[in-house]
């Protein structure tokens, strides 16, 4: 057994740091709503004590955790006031992701987090904020050589060195790192943060007042300058948007070892992730109608366990922009089960008029109201109309499904077109549902899930036999099908 370790100190200000970065707005808005008018130093006393507080904590907590483990387990005491001790079996964790962050790179430590096969998904996630490559890789060989014992392994993985992996599999390179970046519709992301930041300081900024003298000094212009500053708002949004995609993925590199995928990304902050194989379960590809128009899509992993690569719990990037003819090569090579070069199954005719309505149950009223209210010229606007219907139909010839031996795959949409591959013996779930309206076509709805809880695909307006047929599949009733 170890003796008791504490982590690099530089973890106290990498932890300071990143509480202080979440205190900042409120902090902000405790400034400005307390000065009115007239500012006076006791405005920052409440600033000054939240400072001090998190600072004192920030020691306190590096002082009151620990860690160490022996042949077969993790062990970890944490807590300033209330202490914590968490005994994780290696033979339990599934997957580990190691970034070098800003503060971490200066002093040659590493971030390392920990995914376990806990009862409730990220619970018994382990995260040590600092810690040296040398204590590193004795935790990786005590892991691996504890996965030997139990037979879970069959090579080990170093992810301390990532620069002595194995040859890589995919690569991005600058040029689809930018593509990727300019593809990706960030921007609403960050136009929707600024606004949620405006939106805090509503009461102490008038809003209405502004844009009221705004319009009374451009003589009557004021809807333009306020469109044209709005216009360069969110051309900067997309601009920052981009930047960050490109921080991001700038030297994507999969690689793999043994059955472990080992994912490496990032420019200022660089990261490790580690996949096992058999925690995959499924393959995600997918398009939006920019990239398809090139010929490219997102190929993400659905895994068994807590959000490994800073996205949403079970969600991993394998490719973030690959042309689609190398998709089927790269899966193969990292997850020999999946087959991605099958044969999808179109839906039947019938159920075409379907789809073209559909999103016009919720269009007509209010586009007709605002085509209305607008006269003449909003009588436009009824052109949203056919629009969506035409959209309907590509999404009814886009829709399909596959089934083989062991596998289902599952494709919907057409703005944003996803198709799921999923194995047999990974599904907890494949239901079969017909509406009213539904039996009278003899259609279906077709949805599959996985792990972890929630992550589902499906495809409305199945014919029922092909529904049928499926569901016998997933019994085993039937033998092979493509």
């Amino acid at each position: 057994m170890t003796t008791k370790r504490r982590l690099h100190p530089i973890a106290i200000v990498a932890g300071v740091g990143k509480e202080l970065k979440n205190m900042l707005l409120p902090l902000l808005v405790i400034v400005v709503a307390g000065s009115g008018s007239d500012f006076s130093w006791g405005d920052l006393i409440v600033p000054f004590i939240a400072l001090g507080y998190t600072m004192v904590m920030g020691v306190l907590s590096w002082v009151r955790f620990t860690y160490h483990w022996d042949e077969d387990t993790l062990q970890v005491e944490e807590g300033v006031f209330v202490r914590k001790k968490r005994a994780i079996p290696f033979e339990r964790i599934q997957g580990i992701s190691l970034t070098e962050g800003v503060w971490q790179r200066l002093v040659g430590a590493v971030h390392v987090r920990i995914e376990t096969a806990g009862n409730v998904l990220g619970e018994a996630e382990v995260t040590l904020a600092a810690v040296s490559r040398e204590d590193v890789r004795r935790l990786q060989r005590c892991i691996e050589q504890a996965k030997e014992r139990a037979g879970s392994l069959t090579e080990p993985e170093d992810l301390a060195d990532w620069q002595q992996l194995l040859p890589s599999l995919f690569t991005l390179s600058m040029k689809e790192v930018w593509f990727a970046a300019i593809t990706s519709g960030g921007a609403l992301g960050v136009v929707a943060a600024v606004m949620a930041f405006l939106s805090q300081l509503g009461d102490l900024v008038p809003y209405e007042a502004l844009f009221r003298n705004i319009q009374a000094t451009w003589n009557g212009y004021g809807r333009w300058c306020i469109g044209i500053v709005s216009l360069f708002a969110l051309l900067i949004a997309y601009g920052v948007a981009i930047v960050q995609n490109m921080v991001r993925f700038a030297s994507f590199t999969v690689r793999k070892q043994g059955d472990t995928i080992v994912i490496t990304r990032g420019l200022i902050e660089r990261k490790a992730v580690s996949i096992r194989v058999d925690r995959v379960q499924g393959v995600v590809i997918r398009e939006n109608w920019l990239r398809r128009l090139f010929g490219y899509a997102t190929v993400s992993l659905i895994h068994a366990g807590g959000a490994l690569d800073d996205g949403k719990q079970g969600d991993v990037v394998l490719c973030p922009l690959v042309k689609k003819e190398r998709i089927a090569p790269i899966a193969r090579a990292c997850l020999p089960e999946y087959d991605l070069d099958v044969t999808f199954h179109p839906l039947p005719k019938r159920a075409k008029l379907r789809y073209m309505l559909r999103p016009l149950y919720w269009l007509v009223i209010p586009i007709t109201l605002a085509a209305y209210v607008g006269r003449p010229w909003g009588i436009w606007l009824l052109l949203v109309l056919p629009s969506a219907a035409w959209i309907g139909a590509r999404r009814h010839q886009a829709a399909g499904w596959a089934i083989s031996a062991s596998q289902l795959a599952l494709r919907s949409g057409w703005f944003r077109q996803t198709t799921t591959y999923m194995l047999k013996h990974h599904l907890q779930s494949l239901e079969a549902s017909a509406t009213w309206w539904q039996k009278r076509r003899r259609l279906a709805t077709i949805s599959a899930s996985v792990m972890p809880l929630g992550t589902s695909a499906r495809v409305v307006d199945v014919d029922e036999a092909d529904a049928a047929a499926i569901y016998r599949w997933l019994q085993g009733k039937k033998g092979n099908q493509t």
